[in-house]
């Protein structure tokens, strides 16, 4: 089975460090738009100024969240291909992808292929065959539904107050049951 995994607010606490940020430099802008950013979109000039300062120390910050390695290794073990389809990447997040590289090699987080740039989520799940996808974005995940596709929303401080038909998990031991199940009855 193939199973796109996202970045942040999936395998990283990005949004904690986000906010800090945010704290230090005082833009509230983005505070109200978080969900759009956290997709990866950039809405003003004053929120791409933001990450084009900040996303390098930001990624630098991050840390995995428990059980994420660990379950990835499982998956894989067992004979999976794991995809990490996620929007950073060089166009919006400037050298974002070395950060990621040396972020998933020194977190022995180990993966098939790594999609960067991936905005259009949906439209990459489909052309790479994913069996399921995990997003914290409703948006991503509604969207690849759509297509067919399995999807699993990861909740995170962006969307735990957003009411969704989407599946939803609140950790990795819950992804793990979730997965598991699914590969089960494959």
């Amino acid at each position: 089975m193939r199973i796109g995994i996202d970045i942040d607010d999936v395998i990283t606490d990005t949004s904690y460090v986000v906010k800090k940020y945010i704290d230090k430099c005082n833009v509230k802008e983005i505070s109200e738009r978080m969900e759009e950013v956290m997709r990866g979109e950039m809405p003003t000039q004053s929120i791409r100024k933001f990450f084009d300062d900040n996303s390098r120390y930001i990624y630098k910050e991050v840390k995995v969240k428990d059980g994420a390695s660990e379950v990835i290794q499982e998956w894989l073990d067992k004979g999976n291909e794991i995809y990490i389809i996620t929007s950073r990447g060089n166009i919006r997040f400037k050298g974002s992808e070395p950060i990621t590289l040396e972020f998933f090699k020194l977190n022995n987080i180990k993966y098939t292929s790594i999609l960067f740039n991936s905005f259009e989520k949906a439209k990459i799940c489909k052309d790479n065959n994913i069996d399921i996808m995990v997003d914290d974005s409703i948006k991503h995940c509604t969207e690849i539904a759509k297509e067919g596709i399995k999807s699993v929303l990861f909740t995170s401080i962006v969307n735990r107050a957003i009411n969704t038909q989407v599946p939803r998990v609140n950790n990795w031991l819950e992804l793990r049951e979730k997965i598991n199940l699914i590969l089960d009855n494959r």
